[in-house]
């Protein structure tokens, strides 16, 4: 049976609204799907080196990411690029939220150049939660804000409606590298993860363990 992990990030809260707010007009089509790995294990954070690319976004968002969260909760803390549907080219980004605190935001930050590959990080220390891009700080919250543990790391690529480019193309996928956890005692470890895509049109060549891989939308 499938497990029922936390796969939420971008505007988790945002669009549980919006459906409530204007269902009439959006699309039966909307909602969360992802392509990618996890790894469940007690963790300080998550690590991924991502291709950027420039999908194509009918409605809301596509993003890549790497995350540290405590599922099935609303607990989570991501880094990496993001677009929007009326936006040009992606940009990077960093999202939290907390069902323990109510506490919650994201970040944009430059322009995502198509074709980079860029090291993102999630972290945290005795005091904060921080968020690098290539090893600079982008922006870090205090733990307080966030008060739940992590106990799994996941690595994706996420689209908001089935009429939305996965990233990557059969021809020139998103490649995803040198997954990453941090251990409880501080260590950052291989995060050898588990495949996972909710879509048909989705598809990657992971296989179990794997810490570098693909991903790409089998229309494109």
């Amino acid at each position: 049976m499938k497990k029922n992990f936390l796969k939420i990030g971008v505007l988790s809260i945002l669009f549980a609204v919006l459906i409530l707010a204007e269902s009439i007009s959006v699309s039966a089509s909307a909602g969360f799907y992802f392509n990618g790995g996890y790894k469940s294990v007690s963790n300080k954070g998550a690590a991924l080196t991502c291709e950027t690319q420039n999908p194509y976004v009918a409605a809301s968002t596509v993003s890549a990411w790497a995350m540290t969260c405590n599922p099935p909760n609303q607990n989570y803390a991501q880094v990496g690029w993001l677009k929007y549907s009326d936006w040009n080219n992606p940009r990077y980004f960093y999202e939290y939220h907390s069902d323990v605190t109510v506490k919650g935001d994201q970040k944009w930050f430059a322009t995502a150049e198509s074709g980079s590959h860029n090291d993102f990080m999630v972290g945290s220390d005795s005091t904060y939660m921080y968020f690098k891009l290539n090893g600079t700080e982008l922006g870090k919250i205090p733990l307080s804000d966030l008060d739940w543990t992590p106990d799994e790391v996941q690595f994706y690529g996420k689209t908001h409606d089935t009429d939305n480019q996965c990233p990557g193309s059969v021809s020139n996928p998103v490649t995803m590298g040198n997954a990453q956890y941090k251990t409880t005692s501080g260590s950052w470890v291989s995060a050898g993860v588990t495949e996972d895509h909710d879509l048909s049109t989705m598809d990657n060549n992971i296989n179990t363990g794997d810490t570098t891989w693909e991903i790409w939308d089998t229309r494109y």
